[in-house]
């Protein structure tokens, strides 16, 4: 998955982006699953899409300097 539709699909999650018409929302969620699983994501990108903290993932791409809190 590129970052561009990892963003995407977060922004869908989070309200920002509307849902393509040929996408369901499971479809969104499967691929945000599996780029949890990526062994090649960052280790903070993976906590926040682990735990399905989309907020603070979208915030991490768009600023990778943005500092954790819990």
């Amino acid at each position: 998955m590129t970052m561009e539709q990892l963003k995407s699909d977060l922004e869908c999650i989070t309200g920002k982006r509307t849902i393509e018409p040929t996408e369901t929302m499971a479809q969104v969620l499967a691929r945000l699953d599996e780029m949890a699983k990526s062994v090649d994501a960052p280790e903070r990108l993976k906590h926040y899409l682990s735990k399905r903290s989309y907020v603070k993932a979208l915030a991490w791409i768009e600023d990778p300097s943005t500092p954790h809190h819990a």
